[in-house]
């Protein structure tokens, strides 16, 4: 297995997200009202997930590693995708302030909500596509068998840190709590 095989796995799950964060974007569009607790979980899963679990072994070690080993030879590729990662959180932070208006049937909450939802659904399809078709194609041709290796230990140290796959398991788990409530929602409509 390599690195990326690990990521590309842990972008399997943020899709399964983003498929269901797609969905209520479109009941937000026919004016109908998704409930709070749903983008709540959207929230957390966003927060915890992909960008303290996921982006961290992105940011932190294999982008630093390419940064060091390649002598800047990535450094536009990875700002880029920093950049992408930054963008996805401020869209995170502005669904996150908008949630309790929402909830309130504050109309400007409501709207704020649905642009940023809308946004952060685009960036992210946009990016993952990136980084599984192209980024990481360079990176596996960049990085040695022994650099990898190296990248994929510290991976794992990460991921025990955060509880190894009891966090991936958890992570899934709050995904399907998300898929539950959307679906559950929509038949009481």
């Amino acid at each position: 297995m390599k690195s990326v095989d690990i990521l590309v796995g842990e972008h399997g799950l943020i899709h399964q997200a983003l498929d269901t964060l797609s969905l209520a974007k479109e009941t937000l569009e026919k004016g109908q009202r998704p409930p709070r607790a749903f983008f709540e979980k959207a929230v957390e899963f966003s927060k915890s997930f992909s960008d303290r679990f996921h982006h961290f072994k992105e940011e932190f070690l294999m982008f630093g590693l390419l940064s060091q080993i390649k002598e800047g030879r990535y450094d536009g590729e990875i700002a880029a995708l920093k950049y992408q990662h930054e963008r996805g959180r401020k869209f995170i932070d502005q669904i996150e302030q908008s949630i309790k208006g929402y909830a309130d049937g504050d109309l400007i909450a409501t709207t704020t909500l649905l642009e940023n939802l809308a946004s952060y659904i685009s960036l992210l399809k946009l990016h993952i596509h990136s980084e599984d078709h192209i980024f990481f194609q360079m990176v596996k041709k960049a990085l040695s068998a022994e650099e990898d290796h190296a990248l994929l230990t510290q991976f794992k140290n990460e991921e025990k840190r955060f509880g190894s796959e009891n966090f991936f398991e958890k992570s899934r788990e709050l995904v399907l709590e998300m898929e539950t409530s959307i679906e559950q929602w929509q038949q009481r409509e």
